[in-house]
Protein backbone atom coordinates (compact mmCIF):
# COMPACT_ATOMS: atom_id res chain seq x y z
CA UNK A 1 0.00 0.00 0.00
CA UNK A 2 2.77 2.39 0.92
CA UNK A 3 4.79 1.45 -2.16
CA UNK A 4 1.85 2.30 -4.43
CA UNK A 5 1.35 5.71 -2.87
CA UNK A 6 5.03 6.56 -3.19
CA UNK A 7 5.10 5.65 -6.86
CA UNK A 8 2.05 7.81 -7.59
CA UNK A 9 3.61 10.79 -5.82
CA UNK A 10 6.89 10.39 -7.65
CA UNK A 11 5.02 10.43 -10.91
CA UNK A 12 3.06 13.59 -10.06
CA UNK A 13 6.04 15.74 -9.01
CA UNK A 14 7.98 15.48 -12.30
CA UNK A 15 4.79 16.22 -14.20
CA UNK A 16 4.14 19.36 -12.16
CA UNK A 17 7.70 20.51 -12.63
CA UNK A 18 7.36 20.03 -16.34
CA UNK A 19 4.25 22.18 -16.49
CA UNK A 20 5.94 24.97 -14.59
CA UNK A 21 8.84 24.84 -16.97
CA UNK A 22 6.55 25.15 -19.95
CA UNK A 23 4.77 28.16 -18.46
CA UNK A 24 8.03 29.99 -17.77
CA UNK A 25 9.41 29.49 -21.26
CA UNK A 26 8.65 32.49 -23.51
CA UNK A 27 6.88 31.86 -26.75
CA UNK A 28 8.45 33.18 -29.91
CA UNK A 29 5.07 34.04 -31.53
CA UNK A 30 4.18 36.57 -28.79
CA UNK A 31 7.30 38.77 -29.25
CA UNK A 32 6.36 42.44 -30.14
CA UNK A 33 7.78 43.78 -33.39
CA UNK A 34 9.42 47.21 -33.19
CA UNK A 35 7.08 50.15 -34.25
CA UNK A 36 7.98 51.51 -37.66
CA UNK A 37 7.98 55.34 -37.91
CA UNK A 38 6.40 56.67 -41.12
CA UNK A 39 8.27 59.76 -42.29
CA UNK A 40 6.15 62.26 -44.23
CA UNK A 41 5.99 65.89 -45.23
CA UNK A 42 2.85 68.07 -45.65
CA UNK A 43 2.73 71.00 -48.07
CA UNK A 44 0.06 73.31 -49.46
CA UNK A 45 0.28 74.18 -53.15
CA UNK A 46 -1.47 77.17 -54.65
CA UNK A 47 -2.70 77.68 -58.18
CA UNK A 48 -4.49 80.48 -60.05
CA UNK A 49 -6.19 80.69 -63.42
CA UNK A 50 -7.59 83.73 -65.24
CA UNK A 51 -10.21 84.11 -67.93
CA UNK A 52 -12.33 86.67 -69.70
CA UNK A 53 -15.84 87.26 -68.30
CA UNK A 54 -18.64 86.12 -70.57
CA UNK A 55 -21.71 87.53 -68.76
CA UNK A 56 -22.66 90.81 -67.08
CA UNK A 57 -25.30 91.37 -64.42
CA UNK A 58 -27.07 94.51 -63.26
CA UNK A 59 -30.12 95.61 -61.30
CA UNK A 60 -32.15 98.48 -62.69
CA UNK A 61 -35.64 99.86 -62.51
CA UNK A 62 -37.77 102.87 -61.81
CA UNK A 63 -39.02 104.84 -58.83
CA UNK A 64 -41.97 107.23 -58.89
CA UNK A 65 -43.69 109.43 -56.30
CA UNK A 66 -47.28 110.67 -56.39
CA UNK A 67 -50.03 111.90 -54.12
CA UNK A 68 -51.88 108.56 -54.41
CA UNK A 69 -50.78 104.94 -54.63
CA UNK A 70 -52.74 104.41 -57.85
CA UNK A 71 -50.98 107.29 -59.59
CA UNK A 72 -47.51 106.13 -58.50
CA UNK A 73 -48.29 102.55 -59.59
CA UNK A 74 -49.49 103.68 -63.00
CA UNK A 75 -46.27 105.63 -63.55
CA UNK A 76 -43.95 102.76 -62.57
CA UNK A 77 -45.96 100.15 -64.49
CA UNK A 78 -45.82 102.16 -67.70
CA UNK A 79 -42.11 102.88 -67.35
CA UNK A 80 -41.17 99.28 -66.48
CA UNK A 81 -43.04 98.02 -69.53
CA UNK A 82 -41.04 100.39 -71.74
CA UNK A 83 -37.77 99.43 -70.01
CA UNK A 84 -38.24 95.68 -70.48
CA UNK A 85 -39.28 96.14 -74.10
CA UNK A 86 -36.17 98.25 -74.71
CA UNK A 87 -33.67 95.78 -73.22
CA UNK A 88 -35.29 92.87 -75.06
CA UNK A 89 -34.82 94.71 -78.35
CA UNK A 90 -31.09 95.08 -77.60
CA UNK A 91 -30.75 91.31 -77.11
CA UNK A 92 -31.63 90.41 -73.49
CA UNK A 93 -33.69 87.22 -73.34
CA UNK A 94 -36.91 87.15 -71.34
CA UNK A 95 -35.59 84.32 -69.13
CA UNK A 96 -32.72 86.62 -68.07
CA UNK A 97 -35.07 89.27 -66.62
CA UNK A 98 -36.55 88.70 -63.18
CA UNK A 99 -38.10 90.96 -60.57
CA UNK A 100 -35.70 91.68 -57.72
CA UNK A 101 -37.64 94.14 -55.59
CA UNK A 102 -41.03 95.83 -55.45
CA UNK A 103 -42.02 98.21 -52.66
CA UNK A 104 -44.54 100.92 -51.73
CA UNK A 105 -43.59 103.48 -49.09
CA UNK A 106 -45.40 106.41 -47.53
CA UNK A 107 -43.31 109.57 -47.20
CA UNK A 108 -44.23 112.68 -45.26
CA UNK A 109 -42.34 115.99 -45.38
CA UNK A 110 -40.33 116.77 -42.29
CA UNK A 111 -42.32 118.80 -39.81
CA UNK A 112 -40.22 120.79 -37.32
CA UNK A 113 -41.29 120.50 -33.71
CA UNK A 114 -43.80 123.11 -32.61
CA UNK A 115 -42.77 125.52 -29.83
CA UNK A 116 -44.31 125.00 -26.45
CA UNK A 117 -47.29 127.33 -25.90
CA UNK A 118 -46.89 130.02 -23.28
CA UNK A 119 -49.03 129.56 -20.18
CA UNK A 120 -52.14 131.72 -20.27
CA UNK A 121 -53.18 133.83 -17.30
CA UNK A 122 -55.81 132.50 -15.02
CA UNK A 123 -59.22 133.34 -16.43
CA UNK A 124 -61.52 135.60 -14.46
CA UNK A 125 -64.96 134.65 -13.39
CA UNK A 126 -66.89 133.17 -16.28
CA UNK A 127 -69.71 135.28 -17.59
CA UNK A 128 -73.09 133.76 -17.33
CA UNK A 129 -75.02 133.22 -20.52
CA UNK A 130 -78.70 133.57 -20.98
CA UNK A 131 -79.17 129.97 -19.92
CA UNK A 132 -77.24 130.60 -16.75
CA UNK A 133 -74.21 128.31 -17.58
CA UNK A 134 -70.66 129.69 -17.76
CA UNK A 135 -69.10 129.88 -21.27
CA UNK A 136 -65.64 128.18 -21.64
CA UNK A 137 -63.08 129.22 -24.30
CA UNK A 138 -62.95 126.97 -27.40
CA UNK A 139 -60.09 124.35 -27.51
CA UNK A 140 -57.08 125.12 -29.76
CA UNK A 141 -57.20 123.61 -33.25
CA UNK A 142 -54.80 120.63 -33.78
CA UNK A 143 -51.84 121.30 -36.12
CA UNK A 144 -52.49 120.21 -39.69
CA UNK A 145 -50.32 117.37 -41.02
CA UNK A 146 -48.49 117.84 -44.33
CA UNK A 147 -49.85 115.79 -47.24
CA UNK A 148 -48.37 112.28 -47.67
CA UNK A 149 -46.45 111.15 -50.75
CA UNK A 150 -46.41 107.55 -51.97
CA UNK A 151 -43.19 106.19 -53.46
CA UNK A 152 -43.30 103.02 -55.59
CA UNK A 153 -40.11 101.19 -56.58
CA UNK A 154 -39.82 98.34 -59.08
CA UNK A 155 -36.41 96.72 -59.70
CA UNK A 156 -35.38 93.87 -62.01
CA UNK A 157 -32.18 91.84 -62.29
CA UNK A 158 -30.83 91.46 -65.80
CA UNK A 159 -28.24 88.98 -67.06
CA UNK A 160 -26.45 90.11 -70.21
CA UNK A 161 -24.92 87.15 -72.01
CA UNK A 162 -23.15 89.23 -74.64
CA UNK A 163 -20.66 91.27 -72.66
CA UNK A 164 -19.93 93.67 -75.48
CA UNK A 165 -23.60 94.73 -75.37
CA UNK A 166 -23.64 95.63 -71.67
CA UNK A 167 -23.18 99.35 -72.31
CA UNK A 168 -25.92 99.41 -74.94
CA UNK A 169 -28.35 97.56 -72.67
CA UNK A 170 -27.87 100.08 -69.86
CA UNK A 171 -28.24 103.03 -72.18
CA UNK A 172 -31.42 101.56 -73.70
CA UNK A 173 -32.87 101.10 -70.21
CA UNK A 174 -32.07 104.69 -69.20
CA UNK A 175 -33.53 106.04 -72.42
CA UNK A 176 -36.72 104.07 -71.71
CA UNK A 177 -37.13 105.66 -68.28
CA UNK A 178 -34.91 103.76 -65.84
CA UNK A 179 -33.87 106.13 -63.05
CA UNK A 180 -32.33 103.56 -60.70
CA UNK A 181 -29.28 101.43 -61.58
CA UNK A 182 -27.46 99.18 -59.10
CA UNK A 183 -24.32 97.05 -59.28
CA UNK A 184 -22.94 96.41 -62.73
CA UNK A 185 -20.72 93.32 -62.37
CA UNK A 186 -18.99 90.83 -64.65
CA UNK A 187 -18.63 87.07 -64.19
CA UNK A 188 -17.80 83.77 -65.90
CA UNK A 189 -20.86 81.59 -66.35
CA UNK A 190 -19.06 78.21 -66.24
CA UNK A 191 -15.88 78.09 -64.12
CA UNK A 192 -15.13 74.35 -64.44
CA UNK A 193 -12.26 74.87 -66.88
CA UNK A 194 -10.70 77.55 -64.65
CA UNK A 195 -11.06 75.33 -61.59
CA UNK A 196 -9.33 72.39 -63.32
CA UNK A 197 -6.46 74.61 -64.48
CA UNK A 198 -6.02 76.07 -61.00
CA UNK A 199 -5.95 72.57 -59.44
CA UNK A 200 -3.29 71.38 -61.88
CA UNK A 201 -1.10 74.35 -61.00
CA UNK A 202 -1.71 73.85 -57.27
CA UNK A 203 -0.65 70.17 -57.37
CA UNK A 204 2.48 71.03 -59.37
CA UNK A 205 3.30 73.78 -56.89
CA UNK A 206 2.85 71.36 -53.97
CA UNK A 207 5.30 68.86 -55.49
CA UNK A 208 7.86 71.60 -56.14
CA UNK A 209 7.64 72.77 -52.52
CA UNK A 210 7.87 69.21 -51.17
CA UNK A 211 10.91 68.35 -53.29
CA UNK A 212 12.72 71.48 -52.09
CA UNK A 213 11.97 70.74 -48.42
CA UNK A 214 12.95 67.07 -48.76
CA UNK A 215 16.24 68.04 -50.39
CA UNK A 216 17.02 70.50 -47.59
CA UNK A 217 16.30 67.75 -45.06
CA UNK A 218 18.59 65.25 -46.75
CA UNK A 219 15.69 63.03 -47.73
CA UNK A 220 14.11 61.83 -50.93
CA UNK A 221 10.47 62.44 -51.84
CA UNK A 222 8.35 59.31 -51.69
CA UNK A 223 4.81 58.48 -52.85
CA UNK A 224 1.74 60.59 -52.18
CA UNK A 225 -0.04 59.58 -48.96
CA UNK A 226 -3.07 61.88 -49.08
CA UNK A 227 -4.48 64.80 -51.04
CA UNK A 228 -7.17 67.31 -49.97
CA UNK A 229 -8.51 70.50 -51.49
CA UNK A 230 -8.56 73.65 -49.39
CA UNK A 231 -11.39 76.11 -49.95
CA UNK A 232 -9.95 78.81 -52.16
CA UNK A 233 -10.99 81.98 -53.88
CA UNK A 234 -13.59 81.91 -56.59
CA UNK A 235 -13.67 84.27 -59.54
CA UNK A 236 -12.88 87.74 -58.22
CA UNK A 237 -15.74 90.16 -59.04
CA UNK A 238 -15.25 93.58 -60.51
CA UNK A 239 -16.05 96.77 -58.62
CA UNK A 240 -19.76 97.61 -58.97
CA UNK A 241 -21.03 100.82 -60.54
CA UNK A 242 -23.27 102.48 -58.01
CA UNK A 243 -26.80 103.70 -58.49
CA UNK A 244 -27.27 106.91 -60.44
CA UNK A 245 -24.08 106.82 -62.55
CA UNK A 246 -25.80 105.80 -65.77
CA UNK A 247 -28.84 108.03 -65.22
CA UNK A 248 -26.64 111.01 -64.34
CA UNK A 249 -24.54 110.50 -67.46
CA UNK A 250 -27.69 110.48 -69.60
CA UNK A 251 -28.99 113.68 -67.98
CA UNK A 252 -25.69 115.42 -68.65
CA UNK A 253 -25.89 114.54 -72.33
CA UNK A 254 -23.39 111.69 -72.22
CA UNK A 255 -23.57 108.62 -74.42
CA UNK A 256 -23.51 104.98 -73.41
CA UNK A 257 -21.33 104.45 -70.32
CA UNK A 258 -17.95 102.82 -71.03
CA UNK A 259 -17.74 99.42 -69.31
CA UNK A 260 -14.74 97.08 -69.16
CA UNK A 261 -14.97 93.49 -67.98
CA UNK A 262 -11.23 92.94 -67.51
CA UNK A 263 -10.19 89.43 -66.42
CA UNK A 264 -11.55 87.12 -63.75
CA UNK A 265 -9.21 85.11 -61.52
CA UNK A 266 -9.93 81.78 -59.82
CA UNK A 267 -7.62 80.51 -57.08
CA UNK A 268 -7.43 77.24 -55.16
CA UNK A 269 -5.13 75.48 -52.68
CA UNK A 270 -4.28 71.76 -52.48
CA UNK A 271 -2.83 70.08 -49.39
CA UNK A 272 -0.63 67.06 -50.22
CA UNK A 273 1.11 64.67 -47.83
CA UNK A 274 4.21 62.98 -49.32
CA UNK A 275 6.18 60.11 -47.86
CA UNK A 276 9.93 60.56 -47.30
CA UNK A 277 12.71 58.08 -48.02
CA UNK A 278 16.36 58.08 -47.00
Amino acid sequence: MRMGSFVALAWLVPAALGLVGCAAEPSGSSAMAPHEVVRSITVVGRGEATGKPDIARTSLGVEASAATVEEALNQTNAQMTRIMDAVKKVGVAEKDIKTANFSIQVERPFQPPQPMPMPEPMPGPAKATKGGAAASPPPPAPPSLPPATYRVSNQVEITIREVDKASRVLQAAVNAGANSVWNVSFAIDDTKALEAEARDKAVADARTRAEALARLSGMKLGPVISVSEVIGRGPVPQMPMFRGDVAMAAKMGGGAPPLEGGEMMFGTSIEVVFGLEK
